[in-house]
């Protein structure tokens, strides 16, 4: 009888744990989404699981959460930086983010692309990168993306700067931008801008658009960005 009064409870309790975990699931203060690309590396790496609520504030430069709505590309919930919100210049100056004038690149960890030699490709699989990440342009040359602090004396890499016109974004903004060379704009009234981490290698607001703010579903608060 005393195990069976036990048991019982521990029934009701993980019950109770699991409709609280639904109402929450159901009412969007806790989301979570296992992550397929790598558009937000290295914040959030592919293949992560990332866990967001509605209820934090949506600040800005934090990963939020929404809903990509530009039939012209991939729809869906995408979790990217908020970078921009209304009456914010933008502008990306040879890589580097600009918003009202002001270097932002420096407040977190990003991705951009390098091409780097054979010797680094090795180094970087061994430490855990994947093979398909690098992209051979020659027998002893690749591009992929790095962080700054992927980068060592002990190896050859370079910087690389996207200078030619994106079709996709000249499409959408109507602009002889690129990815590395975007802007100046003004994000409108009921609008926002947002930016993968992984810059040379992500689907953002530089080749969808604005996103509204209505579209926000949640704030990523694990990984922790």
């Amino acid at each position: 009888m005393f195990k069976s009064k036990i048991f019982n409870k521990v029934l009701l309790t993980g019950s109770f744990i699991v409709t609280i975990i639904i109402i929450a699931k159901l009412s969007g203060v806790l989301q979570y989404a296992l992550i397929p690309t790598a558009g937000s590396e290295p914040t959030i790496k592919r293949g992560d699981w990332l866990f967001m609520s509605n209820i934090l504030p949506y600040d800005k430069y934090k990963i939020l959460a929404y809903e990509q709505k530009n039939p012209d590309h991939f729809p869906g919930i995408y979790a990217q930086r908020l970078v921009g919100v209304e009456g914010d210049r933008i502008q990306i100056k040879n890589g580097d983010l600009y918003v009202n004038d002001s270097l932002i690149n420096g407040n977190f960890e990003i991705n951009q692309a390098y091409k780097i030699d054979r010797g680094f490709a090795n180094h970087l699989i061994e430490k855990g990168t994947l093979e398909e990440d690098f992209y051979p342009i020659d027998e002893n040359h690749y591009i992929t993306q790095l962080s700054k602090k992927d980068l060592t004396k002990d190896y050859f890499f370079e910087r690389l700067i996207s200078t030619e016109t994106d079709p996709y974004i000249f499409k959408t903004f109507g602009k002889k931008w690129n990815a590395d060379n975007f802007g100046p704009l003004t994000v409108p009234l009921g609008k926002v801008f947002f930016l993968g981490d992984n810059r040379n290698a992500s689907l953002d607001s530089r080749f969808v658009g604005f996103a509204d703010k209505d579209d926000i579903v949640g704030r990523v608060f694990y990984p922790k960005n």
